[in-house]
């Protein structure tokens, strides 16, 4: 049995619009330095909770988030509580890369700057050891100050999980963070998934059941139920992908 704390804790987490619910009642705890993953069919509400994480959800007009999620045990909805502080202790890195008109170095340093005010010599330290972290140093060292969007779309979401790692995050989430990239680049993500939990948590979001055993070391599982999506179960990856007496689970299995 697990016995590390808990870092992410959702309680009765839900989200609406005003017309319907979109997820009810998630509650859900995450364990330092382990891959969470989140599977479930499209529209259950996955990237949703995900969003939910770091207040992500505050940016989309009409969306309305009860419940709580606590980070190391303090509310994220907190009075008081910075948001901007927040996504940086809590990242995101999204399906499809979000580069910046920017050079390379300009991309990896955007979030940190923001935070606070950092030398040169800082600066290119943090980029080094960032870009390090993102297993892409060596393939751009040479080029730091070349336009972000010449490179490879696998580079460049690499580049966005190096703009992630610059802020030093506890916590990184990963919506699909594979989906838009090629076998190859797939691969290394995952290698770096792998890497990346001895020194911060992961949640990811994934349909490839594939992928969820490769890298995961819990899933909850969120289907749509009375058209409303619901955690409807939780735990190892194995015991999670064999819930045979689960319909919504076994329908999904079988269907990949």
């Amino acid at each position: 049995m697990d016995k590390r704390p808990n870092i992410l804790q959702t309680s009765q987490l839900s989200v609406s619009v005003p017309s319907r619910t979109l997820v009810r009642d998630v509650t859900v705890g995450i364990t330092e330095n382990q891959v969470f993953g989140l599977i479930g069919p499209s529209g259950a509400g996955k990237s949703t909770v995900l969003r939910a994480l770091n207040r992500m959800t505050d940016l989309v007009p009409g969306l309305k988030v009860t419940g709580d999620v606590q980070l190391h045990g303090r509310s994220i909805f907190a009075p008081g509580t910075d948001a901007n502080a927040l996504r940086a202790k809590v990242g995101m890195l999204f399906q499809q890369p979000v580069v910046f008109p920017a050079s390379i170095v300009d991309n990896v340093l955007f979030g940190a700057r923001r935070l606070q005010s950092l030398s040169k010599s800082v600066q290119a330290e943090l980029a080094e050891s960032a870009l390090q972290e993102a297993a892409l140093w060596s393939e751009v060292k040479d080029r730091l100050k070349a336009p972000a969007a010449k490179l490879s779309v696998g580079q460049q979401q690499r580049l966005c999980l190096a703009r992630a790692l610059a802020t030093k995050p506890e916590v990184i989430l990963m919506d699909e963070p594979t989906s838009a990239l090629d076998p190859r680049s797939t691969e290394a993500i995952e290698a770096l998934i792998k890497r990346l939990k001895s020194r911060h948590t992961i949640v990811l979001v994934t349909h490839n059941l594939r992928q969820a055993r490769n890298v995961g070391d819990q899933l909850a599982f969120i289907g749509v139920r009375d058209g409303v999506g619901q955690l409807l179960c939780e735990g190892t990856v194995e015991s999670v992908l064999n819930r045979t007496d689960v319909a919504e689970v076994d329908e999904y299995v079988c269907c990949q």
